[in-house]
């Protein structure tokens, strides 16, 4: 058993339930962060009897709401946490109809995007101190340049993003709004290293490294929630025997378990432990690699970042990097 306690949003099924379970059986502490009770609770209970650990907890956390996530800081400062690794692995994807958040913001950015960012400079100091690891999962609908089925990232400007989360106002597309969020946890990442960099907040004997990741297409994931019935049967039911099959052919497609591996070890891999600002997507099977051409767009990670303070009322006593 180790003394490393790492945090995992939506850690309580697909690829963040099978991350956690592997770091679970490497002797880590886990915590589950997610706003669905009975879900979490039952996940924890499988984790311990799968991996033997009782190292294994619930913590309650909306990521759609800066309200809970401020909730869900002040409990990890209050109950003095030591955080080694965070894993920003929580999303949704929203299919039929415009969705707000308590603060008024597209749902899908608010969860994918907005509430991972407040998290994380909630936790910077902690995280720092700790010599942490901070992985962002993105995903390879990104990069128009890959085929994946989905339409391309697009947004003109960061306020019709928030609002619409795609590309015109008074106009909504769920899979362009996940999309597009997917491109911004890229942005964030990279932004995050930079800023930290021209803070210089990390001082001798400190580390903390960010990187993002791509599981691929991995079915079962919660992510189909919102998809009509048949299709969330199929995606639940028969694509993730397909894509056990076919994985080790097509890089691309995973099953839970290989992608929640993957993702544990950008953790866990001592090779890794001084690389940062990088990108790690599936059809490398989880190489290094360039993300897509915008995602290194530095007036947009600007322009990104400095709306997020905005909209998340983020201020400089909460983060360093205000």
């Amino acid at each position: 058993m180790t003394n490393n306690t790492v945090l995992i949003t939506g850690g309580n099924s697909g690829i963040g339930f099978e991350c956690a379970l592997y770091m679970a059986k490497k002797g880590w502490q886990v915590i589950i962060a997610s706003r669905n009770k009975d879900a979490s609770k039952k996940a924890v209970e499988q984790i311990k009897a799968q991996s033997e650990n009782k190292n294994i907890s619930y913590m309650e956390l909306d990521l759609a709401s800066c309200q809970s996530v401020r909730k869900f800081a002040k409990e990890i400062e209050t109950k003095d946490i030591g955080l080694n690794a965070l894993i920003c692995n929580g999303a949704i994807q929203m299919d039929k109809t415009l969705s707000l958040s308590p603060e008024g913001f597209e749902v899908t950015f608010a969860v994918n995007h907005l509430g991972h960012f407040l998290l994380t400079n909630l936790l910077l100091k902690r995280l720092i101190s700790n010599n942490a690891r901070i992985v962002v999962v993105a995903s390879g609908v990104h990069d128009p340049k890959l085929f994946t089925g989905m339409p391309k990232p697009h947004f003109p400007d960061i306020e019709t993003l928030a609002k619409t989360g795609g590309s015109e106002k008074g106009s909504y597309n769920g899979q362009l709004a996940y999309v597009n969020s997917k491109l911004c946890n890229i942005l964030f990442a990279y932004e995050l290293v930079r800023r930290i960099q021209t803070a210089k907040l990390v001082k001798k004997n400190q580390s903390i490294t960010i990187n993002s990741f791509d599981p691929g297409l991995v079915p079962g994931s919660g992510l189909a929630r919102d998809y009509p019935f048949i299709l969330r049967f199929i995606w639940e039911n028969i694509l993730p025997t397909i894509a056990s099959l076919i994985s080790p052919i097509v890089a691309g497609v995973n099953p839970a378990w290989k992608s929640g591996e993957a993702l544990a070890n950008l953790v866990l891999d001592p090779k890794l432990e001084k690389v940062s600002g990088k990108y790690f997507p599936s059809h490398t099977r989880w190489q290094e690699a360039p993300s897509s051409e915008a995602s290194y767009d530095l007036k947009l990670a600007s322009d990104l970042w400095e709306q997020s303070i905005k909209m998340t009322s983020l201020t400089a006593k909460e983060s360093p990097l205000v």
